[in-house]
């Protein structure tokens, strides 16, 4: 999503739908109270070998795909 779009100007003037606007703020603001974290798949590759492997698996796999 652009984040562009956020800090962009706009203006409600129907008092109706300026009060739908208000309650979906507040329940996008209460349903993120009770989100949990995801944890990211995977791990965190910190050895210059797994990392060197992995790079080389990936290249060849965007080959194979005609990406690279």
């Amino acid at each position: 999503m652009a984040t562009s779009s956020i800090t962009h100007n706009f203006f409600i003037t129907d008092p109706k739908a300026a009060e739908r606007f208000v309650l979906a703020l507040e329940e996008s603001e209460e349903e993120a109270k009770h989100r949990k974290p995801v944890e990211p798949p995977g791990r965190i590759l910190t050895e210059p070998k797994e990392l060197a492997d992995f790079a080389t698996r990936i290249k060849s796999q965007l080959k194979a795909q005609g990406k690279l």
